[in-house]
């Protein structure tokens, strides 16, 4: 088990948080400034505590009041920061190798081929690019066996066409490691490609931590995640590919009475059989009380009203498909459909709303 227990004083900023977290990866978030990327360097060790307790995979690393402060590079934690820090004497073969362990989880001729670094290794940090130097860094993270992993907004140096295979690689090593990895970005719709556990902070206080869905539930939280932000999740299996449409239709639950959703052709492409993981934005989603015929939406899901949470302006409809979908509706809508808990109703959406990852 790791448990995080610190209080940390600067002259304009507080961060008070203690959490527990389990194998898996957990995603941090919250506005500029909340205490993200200080959280992950109170963990590693690269800023100093005065008070409290950091336990990783049950070993304490600190604790303020037994007076034990183990340093850095015995902590057996392994951060990517922003600018992809390596060292700048070294080829991207050493800095791999530096720290790497013949008994680490990850082969090192694996990492190196997952993360595209071949045509790299004897080349210097000055010669390569920001995203590239934030993949070696990562790489060089995954080889030194962590008890847990920190990732400090990795996708910002990534280019689109690398973005959906890094966010693949990180759910496959989270697989294979079965360690705890806490992942700092801005974006939340990457946070939820990779799990749908969030941590979010603010003003250096943990606010909220849970899966995403149960969040949502909460007001005050509910407001740091953002209108413009609420994604559904759907994890399904390729049913039936229909190149010649560009569609792709994708099915989860029971045998007896299976879900079907369409989505546009994905551009990596897919197999029959395979699983997906899809996104649906809350505003693409919109509500009848009937199903309509001989219309282009492609998806019209039967379901009912569980939920009405309050929004900024708007509302968010929770609505059970089989599974919750959330919907944005506004005020108006609800009282000119005469909307309550129990009604039933059809979410529509159209395939090329509909965003996919393998």
């Amino acid at each position: 088990m790791t448990t995080i227990d610190i209080h940390l004083s600067r002259k304009d900023f507080k961060l008070e948080f203690k959490e527990t977290f389990s194998p898996g990866i957990t995603g941090i978030y919250g506005p500029s400034g909340s205490g993200k990327t200080s959280l992950l360097l109170a963990i590693s060790g690269l800023l100093p505590l005065e008070e409290g307790r950091v336990v990783v995979a049950g070993r304490t690393l600190f604790d303020a009041a037994k007076k034990r402060n183990i340093p850095v590079e015995n902590r057996k934690v392994a951060a990517v920061f922003q600018e992809g820090r390596l060292f700048p004497h070294m080829t991207v073969f050493k800095n791999l190798r530096y720290g790497w362990k013949p008994q680490s989880n990850m082969d090192f001729e694996e990492v190196v081929d997952l993360l595209q670094l071949r045509h790299l290794l004897y080349r210097m940090p000055s010669q390569i690019s920001g995203g590239e130097r934030q993949r070696t860094a990562l790489g060089r993270s995954l080889l030194s066996s962590p008890d847990i992993l920190l990732l400090d907004e990795p996708f910002s140096a990534v280019d689109v066409s690398f973005r959906s295979q890094l966010l693949s690689l990180i759910t496959r090593v989270q697989k294979k490691v079965k360690i705890p990895i806490l992942v700092v970005s801005h974006n939340l719709k990457d946070l939820l490609t990779l799990s749908n556990r969030l941590l979010v902070l603010k003003e250096g206080k943990c606010v909220g931590h849970g899966n995403y869905y149960d969040l949502l539930a909460k007001g005050s939280v509910s407001k740091l995640l953002g209108s413009k932000n609420t994604t559904n999740t759907l994890h399904m299996q390729v049913a039936e590919i229909m190149p010649d449409e560009g569609i792709v239709q994708l099915r989860m639950g029971l045998q007896s009475d299976p879900i079907f959703v369409a989505c546009k052709f994905p551009a990596e492409g897919c197999s029959l059989g395979q699983q997906l993981q899809l996104f649906v934005h809350a505003n693409d989603i919109a509500l009848s009380t009937e199903k309509i015929e001989n219309a282009s939406i492609q998806n019209q899901l039967a379901g009912v009203v569980t939920a009405f949470i309050e929004r900024e302006s708007v509302l968010l409809c929770r609505v059970d498909v089989g599974v919750p979908l959330y919907v944005e509706i506004t005020v108006a809508s609800k009282n000119k459909m005469d909307l309550s808990i129990g009604s039933r109703v059809f979410c529509l959406f159209k395939a090329v709303a509909v965003a996919s990852v393998s």
